[in-house]
């Protein structure tokens, strides 16, 4: 029997728990609307209109596509004659409807750990669990930034972070969250920034990029290890990570990253391919400088249309004092989108960037005028967004089945259109009521049979101007009214305006009536068509595009010279000597033949050699130039997992500085911040190529090591008090935990792989660490170490500290105190690179000497000088005559001490370092001798490439400062108008040193001048 109150129970139980999970569930359905939107001009699609047809819509949905009067009976006619219907706009890089903020900080002391909560990452930067929808609210207001511009949807995340989490896609249509989500599980955001988080590490660009690497390899060992049985089982075996469970499987998701500038534009990529990831790139403006290399990586751009603002050029001389690099990105920035277009570099636009919302539309028909054609353009609004964003099967053309997001336009958009109207879902927002944008344009009134010209437009309303006064047209219909003077009527009459029948009354202030007749102007362009050929303006630069697009850049890279230097004085840093009156002959990159009187072989360049010099290239052990971000990750005592590899700049300046002091190769090392730092790169001084161009290919590895004070933060201040270790005792116990730890870490995946596969497939494997690898390849003697240090006992303790742990230490690097203990130096087989001459700026180094070079030479010490220097390395050549002067060093062991010593210490000597046949011609040639102070460089090869020539580098200052008028000028002929723009200056950078403690980003970033560096101490 049924027992009906138990039932009746039972059905309000389940009401309810329906209508919790289904606000809007209803006893019946709602009706769907049927409309058809007819008469327009339809763009389908980038390529395809529709010159006259309806757009038939069900709900939220483009139901049909149709070209006839076949439309069904029921729809709600829509007249939309005249108008051009666009599928709506996509802006897939927002963060609109998250106002969610991360817990801050405001100690300041380091933060070395986080607290855990909920299965967040070890470190505050990494956020990739959040998914945003869950964060997500409809913002109606912010929306207006968006709709006013014609977009319908947008793909949201919190920008913040490294690992920013997965946005999701939203429609901006006034609806509860749970009915705009298109995709709630969207793509992955990616930054080198760490925005708000609290958490020292990282506090350089190398270290972002080493979390970015090992975070992607944690996910990747994560999601493999966690379900296994041992994992499942053993408490504590594997913890809960949420971050990583986030990053499963990332060869499916897709990920958007910030590139802020040109160099992390290519770091983003090169990360993106080393993981095999799909995704998209933030652009930053300034692309058209290195098309070649955006379209070698192969991934599309997301494309802010952020326009500077023309530099102030009004005080006679200011020019001078702006960068030559942004006075022509300033030219060339419009410009930018018609260059990616040509190199077929796909690219979606986005309203990021823009200070003022409202100006997107004329920095695209800016864009547009200078080159980029309409249907790129819409292709970048539309399928390209949508393609980006992960929709593209359902929105960003007009097909059947995708969803009724349309801006409707009267006109072309691209030149002067207006944006009539937006539907969103299905549901039309009205920017322009249409019986109002239908009175809209030019007209003539008839005053004593004198046409006088006036508009009506539209701009929150409409607004009747003649002349140059305007007055606002009130009325909900026809006639309407406003109140103007009117040429050939006395006073201020009242108006009354039939835009219908084109009929209107003059009402005089004392009651007189003058009817007037209207006639309407037909201003209409022939066709809407959107063009597809590049604008007028795309050829008119002044400014040039080099290589780096900096001062200095070249417009080429140097082709290998074929060259033959005759009669010169030939310092060869092998056992010949120093050659006086001799030949060298260049050729495919290498020295081919030294002599004296060689026959010039057909098609060499021949130098008169007369009272010059040539040398080997300079080479330095010791330098920071030509980085991104900080050259110390200062935060952790052990490092070894950042790569200073990552962080090349190769717009540096620097570089080409020091070519001009005879500098061909320098060993770019992390800073002296930790015991152990980062991994070093060896570069050749190639002005003019990528960072990728710059490296030494096939040099061995290395990593900064170091001792004194600086690793043990003497000099940092009171907040710096609690990192291990604040004693000289405590860098050895770091440096033999580091090791012991690099074992222990070798051995448990030595004894993994040897399980059989089964073993291994119920056994959580060894975590992938990328700080232990480095240490690892310390011990196995694959990196060799450069050791920062001054004082003998601890100069003393690594070597007995490398000789425990089987390795040889290839370099002591600054070694004041290296005559003290240059014995054990040799006996080791340690080289030893110190400065000439450089004593008491820290307590550290009081008992440094000047004869301290030639005292470890005495002793058999492998002896070099380097710079540790932007500003020295110009000058090695006179650091290493100094040596002369105060120890009676002789010319030859001098000049050693900067080529072919340094290239043994570096392990490259069979290749560079000194003039030989067979090897790379590096080499320099000087219009005196290279130990005078008088000596200046007149021509560098690298890899007998000409990369620095003294008549040619008078030619390029005397071009740049022509270009440098040439671009005020222009500047100086624009109306006001035209100048405005967002402030945009390229980020200039301190000027490196060994102890440079400088936070690159997130809130608590250094900015210039107020960095933890101290000048001077290295």
């Amino acid at each position: 029997m049924i027992n009906n109150n138990n039932l009746a129970v039972l059905l309000i139980g389940l009401t309810l728990v329906a209508t919790h999970s289904n606000a809007k569930t209803l006893l019946t359905s709602d009706p769907t609307p049927l409309i058809a939107l007819q008469g327009a001009k339809l763009h389908l699609a980038p390529g395809q209109t529709l010159e006259k047809g309806t757009l038939l819509i069900e709900g939220n949905r483009i139901k049909a596509v149709l070209t006839g009067n076949d439309i069904p009976a029921g729809a709600r006619v829509v007249e939309m004659a005249g108008l051009d219907i666009y599928p709506g706009f996509i802006d897939p890089f927002t963060q609109y409807g998250i106002s969610f903020e991360y817990p801050t900080e405001t100690k300041s002391s380091p933060v070395y750990e986080i607290k855990r909560i909920g299965g967040n990452a070890a470190n505050g930067a990494v956020h990739a669990e959040k998914q945003w929808s869950q964060y997500f609210a409809p913002d109606k207001e912010a929306a207006l930034s968006w709709i006013n511009n014609g977009f319908t949807s947008v793909q949201s995340a919190k920008l913040d972070g490294i690992f920013r989490g997965q946005g999701v896609h939203v429609s901006l249509a006034d609806k509860i969250a749970n009915e705009v989500v298109y995709r709630a599980q969207a793509n992955h955001y990616l930054s080198f920034d760490k925005g708000s988080s609290a958490q020292d590490y990282p506090s350089s660009l190398m270290g972002a990029m080493a979390l970015i690497r090992q975070t992607f390899m944690d996910a990747a060992w994560y999601n493999e290890n966690r379900s296994k049985l041992s994992a499942a089982v053993a408490p504590g075996q594997l913890e809960f990570n949420a971050a990583l469970q986030g990053l499963g499987n990332t060869q499916a998701q897709y990920f958007i990253f910030d590139t802020p500038d040109l160099n992390n534009q290519q770091r983003a990529s090169a990360l993106m391919r080393e993981f095999k990831l799909k995704g998209a790139l933030l652009g930053n403006g300034r692309e058209y400088a290195r098309i070649d290399e955006i379209k070698a990586k192969g991934y599309p751009l997301i494309l802010p249309l952020s326009f500077p603002a023309a530099p102030d050029v009004s005080q006679p001389g200011t020019e001078y004092q702006l960068n030559l690099a942004d006075l022509r990105h300033w030219e060339r920035a419009a410009g930018n989108g018609q260059a990616l277009e040509q190199a077929g570099i796909g690219f979606a636009l986005t309203l990021h960037g823009i200070e003022d919302k409202k100006d997107f539309w004329p920095r695209l028909q800016k864009a547009i005028k200078a080159g980029l054609s309409e249907q790129t353009a819409l292709a970048a609004l539309t399928t390209q967004a949508a393609s980006i964003a992960g929709i593209s099967d359902t929105a960003g053309k007009l097909n059947p089945g995708f969803v009724a997001d349309l801006a409707i336009y009267q006109g072309n958009p691209f030149s002067d259109g207006k944006l009539v109207s937006v539907f969103l879902q299905g549901q039309e927002k009205v920017i322009i009521p249409r019986d109002q944008l239908a009175v809209t344009g030019s007209y003539t009134v008839t005053i004593n049979n004198q046409p006088v010209p006036f508009e009506v437009s539209y701009d929150q309303g409409l607004t009747f101007k003649v002349a140059d006064k305007s007055a606002p047209l009130t009325g909900t219909g026809m006639p309407l009214t406003t109140r103007v003077e009117l040429p050939g009527l006395d006073g201020k009459p009242r108006l009354t305006l039939d835009l219908h029948t084109l009929k209107a009354v003059a009402y005089a202030d004392d009651g007189t009536q003058t009817p007037l007749t209207l006639a309407k102007v037909d201003t209409k362009n022939a066709s809407n068509s959107l063009a597809d050929t590049s604008g007028p303006e795309a050829s008119s630069y002044v400014g040039k595009l080099t290589s780096p697009n900096v001062a200095f850049g070249l417009a080429s890279l140097p082709e290998q010279d074929k060259v033959h230097i005759q009669g010169a004085t030939l310092w060869t840093s092998e056992s010949q000597g120093i050659l006086e009156n001799a030949d060298i002959i260049i050729s495919k990159g290498k020295i081919l033949s030294i002599g004296t009187r060689l026959m010039t072989p057909p098609g060499y360049q021949r130098i008169d050699g007369t009272g010059k010099h040539v040398t080997a290239g300079i080479v330095d052990e010791h330098s920071h130039i030509a980085l991104n971000g900080g050259t110390n990750e200062g935060t952790d005592a052990v490092t070894s997992e950042v790569r200073i590899g990552d962080v090349l700049d190769p717009e540096d300046v620097s570089l080409y500085r020091s070519l001009a002091g005879g500098v061909t190769t320098a060993q770019i090392l992390h800073g002296s911040a930790n015991p152990i730092g980062g991994q070093s790169q060896l570069i050749k001084l190639r002005w003019g190529e990528n960072a990728e161009g710059l490296k030494y290919q096939g040099a061995p590895a290395s990593i900064k090591f170091a001792l004194g004070e600086n690793v043990k933060q003497s000099n940092w201040g009171d907040n710096f008090t609690i990192r291990f270790p604040q004693s000289r005792m405590g860098v050895e116990s770091v440096m033999a935990d580091a090791f012991d730890a690099a074992r222990e870490y070798q051995r448990d995946i030595k004894a993994f792989n040897a399980l059989d596969k089964r073993s291994q497939a119920e056994r959580v494997s060894p975590r992938p660490n990328l700080r232990l690898d480095a240490v690892a390849e310390v011990l196995d003697k694959g990196r060799d170490v450069h050791i920062h240090s001054y004082v003998q006992s601890e100069i003393l303790m690594f070597l007995r500290l490398a000789e425990t742990y089987g390795f040889k230490v290839k370099a002591f690097t600054h070694v004041l105190e290296g005559y003290k203990v240059a014995k054990e130096l040799a006996a080791h087989g340690a080289g030893a690179s110190t400065f000439s001459d450089w004593w008491a700026y820290k307590f550290e180094v009081y008992d440094a000497i000047v004869q301290n070079a030639c005292l470890m030479h005495q002793a058999g010490v492998l002896t070099s000088l380097n710079s540790d220097s932007f500003e020295m390395q110009r000058r090695l050549n006179q650091e290493a005559a100094k040596s002369m002067m105060y120890c009676d060093m002789s010319a030859e062991d001098a000049w050693k001490m900067i080529t072919i010593n340094p290239a043994r210490q570096l392990g490259i000597d069979k290749e560079t370092g000194s003039l030989k046949e067979g090897k790379v011609a590096d080499l320099v040639l000087w219009d005196a001798n290279p130990l005078s102070v008088y000596a200046r460089t007149e021509a560098v090869w690298i890899d007998g490439k000409r990369f620095y020539d003294r008549e040619t580098d008078k030619q390029m200052q005397a071009a740049q400062a022509s270009e440098r008028q040439a671009l005020v000028a222009k500047i100086l002929s624009l109306d006001e108008s035209e100048k405005a723009g967002e402030k945009s200056e390229q980020k200039q950078e301190p000027l490196w040193h060994c102890d440079s403690h400088y936070i690159a980003f997130g809130t608590r970033a250094s900015h210039l001048g107020a960095q933890h560096q101290h000048q001077g101490a290295h």
